[in-house]
């Protein structure tokens, strides 16, 4: 039976360092730029920025900068069955209907995270993108476990002091910074373990998914032995948040919640007759459904190695991102003219309410003053947006909700189920208390 160290307390919001002899990794490295552009319709900025695979990726995203007049950094986050395609496609939407110099560029990553997902070092607790203003950026699963004043000094300035450092920057001038705007996406947790399920339980292995087939779905770890919970838990281990005036019977997710998802696990993985040697897919492939849900959703929720831990990374980060929001709005830092918005957006949305959920992210993007963008822009995109995603949906095997006739059966039987019941339906409480607060402040 799997007891974790009791080590709440490891990192606090002062972001104190593991006590574990941490293997440091390099994550300011951003991955070789894609040397496609991914959209068709970009302008001359944007092109000479995709070509500059291997070059100064501040500097490509400073002249992008320079050819808009959109004065705000965009960051679209996004997790395992959150919507890493629409992602993309809200880039795509943007660069398509409203190119610079009215909306923003896109940076010399592309569609492309800014760094790697799901990794952090241990002097730096939470994953360093250096926003530039101007540009909109994706980052899909990033650690964010330092303290909130440090992750809002992350998002705000240090895109500037990295270019600040880049002698080759300093004929570049920004008109403005206004700040960063961050549309989270997120999922209710009962459909994004059902999503999750269906979609990994099924042939063939999608390429980029192969992963399903090499990984331990129960390992709390990550490779380099630091314990997955160390960093998740000490966030979500509170019973009120003030930053979304949200109080809980009882902590948001337990020491002893974590071990039990753990301990399930290993009840299920390498146990059965026949698959004593089995992958996680082949295991998906045999047990039956109410099984591998569970199996699945494990991984969801506290692996720690790989493409796992998306459920408690998205709740750990939802927390983050909006305290950095409090901080800036009610400290020094909000005196230096920038802003921190976050707006948090739900997949489950945009599946059931493309038009107008997409329209809520163009509101989002476009809500100052500055930006000469009309409603009926605005809405003129986002139909077109709907009419896209309704075409892709018929013929896409990674939009899977609405395929499979139990997934109300199976969403149920988590809701209820001892193990994984009580903790995610806090999580959906946290998911729907931050959605709700972005549908009562966003300015239509």
């Amino acid at each position: 039976m799997l007891r974790l160290p009791n080590a709440e307390n490891v990192h606090d919001n002062h972001g104190h360092q593991h006590h574990i002899n941490h293997r440091r990794r390099r994550l300011n490295n951003l991955l070789p730029s894609d040397p496609a552009s991914v959209y068709t319709k970009t302008t001359n900025a944007n092109a000479n920025t995709q070509n500059s695979s291997n070059g100064n990726t501040d500097n490509a995203a400073a002249a992008a900068h320079a050819s808009s007049s959109y004065n705000f950094a965009v960051l679209i986050i996004s997790y395992h069955k959150t919507g890493h395609d629409l992602q993309e496609d809200l880039v795509k939407l943007l660069i398509d209907e409203f190119p610079p110099p009215i909306g923003p560029n896109i940076t010399a990553k592309g569609v492309k995270s800014l760094v790697r997902r799901r990794m952090h070092t241990p002097v730096h607790l939470c994953s360093r993108l250096y926003l530039q203003p101007g540009t909109v950026a994706v980052q899909h699963a990033p650690d964010l476990f330092c303290n909130a004043e440090k992750l809002a000094k992350i998002l705000l300035e240090e895109g500037d002091h990295r270019k600040n450092k880049d002698s080759n920057s300093n004929n570049i001038q920004s008109s403005k910074d206004l700040g960063v705007k961050i549309v989270h996406l997120v999922r209710n947790p009962f459909s994004m373990a059902v999503s999750n399920y269906h979609y990994h339980a099924k042939k063939p292995i999608p390429r980029p998914e192969m992963w399903i087939t090499r990984q331990n779905p129960c390992q709390v770890t990550y490779p380099n032995g630091e314990l997955f919970a160390d960093y998740v838990l000490p966030s979500l281990s509170k019973r009120s948040y003030e930053a979304l005036n949200i109080n809980y019977d009882s902590r948001l997710i337990l020491r002893s919640e974590f071990e039990a998802i753990a301990n399930d696990c290993e009840s299920l993985y390498q146990t059965r007759k026949g698959l004593e040697t089995a992958n996680q897919f082949e295991h998906l492939m045999n047990l039956d459904a109410p099984d591998g849900l569970r199996l699945a959703t494990a991984e969801l929720t506290i692996q720690g190695d790989d493409n796992g831990g998306d459920m408690l990374r998205m709740s750990n980060n939802i927390l983050k991102l909006k305290q950095a929001e409090k901080i800036v709005q009610n400290s020094w830092m909000g005196g230096r003219n920038k802003e921190f918005q976050v707006y948090t957006l739900s997949l489950d949305d945009f599946i059931s309410e493309p038009k107008s959920s997409a329209l809520e992210f163009l509101n989002f993007v476009f809500d100052h003053n500055e930006a000469d963008v009309s409603m009926e822009q605005k809405e003129s995109a986002a139909m077109k947006y709907s009419q896209t995603y309704l075409n892709k949906k018929e013929g896409s095997r990674h939009i899977t909700d609405g395929k499979a006739s139990d997934k109300k059966q199976l969403a149920e039987y988590l809701r209820h189920d001892a193990v994984f019941g009580p903790p995610m339906k806090k999580i959906e409480m946290l998911v729907e208390t931050a959605l709700a607060e972005s549908r009562n402040t966003v300015m239509l």
